[in-house]
């Protein structure tokens, strides 16, 4: 048996179950049923007889056959993906236009003012634009389907075919309800603070999971007794006096001004984060402009 002899779906699953070390993910990212899935793997490891992936505690792990394989088809899928961007991008060229993904706090307190000023200078662009997390951003980049990417919250691991530039810091701040016990203090301890109910993003977030650890390191453990999965509704709870919580401040900046949150100032203590472009390949001329454009103005 040759490896020419599989056909590129195998070889696609694969590198995608290679990435995930999970079949329904991988399944979900394909479009295609988790039983696809396995008969694909199961099939390339009948074909060659060799095991590719092991299963202990639940978990799917490469063997080191499986790596290896991994170390050649993720060459080819990338190759394939920067086939299918250049292929696009003679129509974006002729069209001028770009595709552009961004994070849920930049898509939907910032974006609109950066297109519309980039649109003034440049009226004769179209943005093609898509909001959501952080890491569906990094995957639509990944994918080929954007060609820059403007998220705020980078994974702990991330692909290093993926260029990352810092852009801007955003400042995180403490905030609680005008009706809170806090809200007329100058000053809290953090002391104080470590006892309060927090209301926070949900835990499998990667806005969650970098908070968490930026307050591990200040000795902050927060008592959660509320999680959702967006912002709006976090403000809302925060503004009903349901609890604490640290958010972006560009994201109660308007809250702030009519007085529905309060800030709250522990002294010493500075939490933030960057707002960052990243992108894989230069493609073209526009995309070019785009981005020396964000990487000249004040985005934050």
């Amino acid at each position: 048996m040759k490896l020419l002899d599989l056909s590129l779906r195998h070889i696609i699953i694969f590198n995608s179950v290679a990435e995930t070390l999970n079949m329904g993910k991988s399944a979900d990212h394909l479009f295609i049923t988790q039983s696809a899935v396995s008969q694909a793997i199961g099939s390339i490891e009948s074909k060659f007889s060799l095991r590719l992936f092991i299963r202990r505690n639940k978990r799917l792990y490469l063997t080191q056959e499986g790596r290896e394989l991994y170390e050649y088809t993720s060459k080819a899928v990338k190759i394939l993906n920067d086939a299918q961007l250049y292929l696009e991008n003679i129509k974006n060229i002729k069209r001028d236009s770009i595709s552009v993904g961004v994070s849920t706090t930049i898509g939907n307190y910032l974006f609109s003012h950066i297109m519309a000023d980039f649109k003034k200078k440049h009226p004769n662009v179209e943005i093609d634009l898509f909001i959501g997390s952080s890491m569906d951003v990094i995957d639509r980049l990944k994918s080929s389907q954007i060609e820059i990417g403007l998220i705020e919250w980078l994974p702990l691991k991330m692909d290093k075919s993926v260029k990352i530039k810092k852009i801007a810091e955003d400042k995180l701040i403490f905030v609680c309800s005008p009706q809170h016990k806090f809200a007329r203090r100058k000053y809290v301890n953090l002391d104080e603070i470590k006892s309060e109910p927090f209301i926070m993003m949900d835990k499998n977030s990667i806005t969650r999971q970098r908070l968490d650890r930026e307050l591990i390191k200040i000795g902050i453990e927060p008592i959660v007794s509320y999680e959702f999965n967006n912002f709006e509704a976090i403000k809302n709870a925060v503004s009903c006096n349901l609890g604490i919580s640290i958010l972006s401040e560009t994201v109660v900046r308007n809250e702030l001004h009519n007085n529905m949150i309060k800030k709250l100032n522990i002294k010493d203590i500075h939490l933030s984060r960057w707002f960052s472009l990243i992108k894989i390949n230069d493609y073209n001329a526009t995309q070019t402009m785009f981005e020396k454009y964000i990487l000249k103005i004040d985005l934050a």
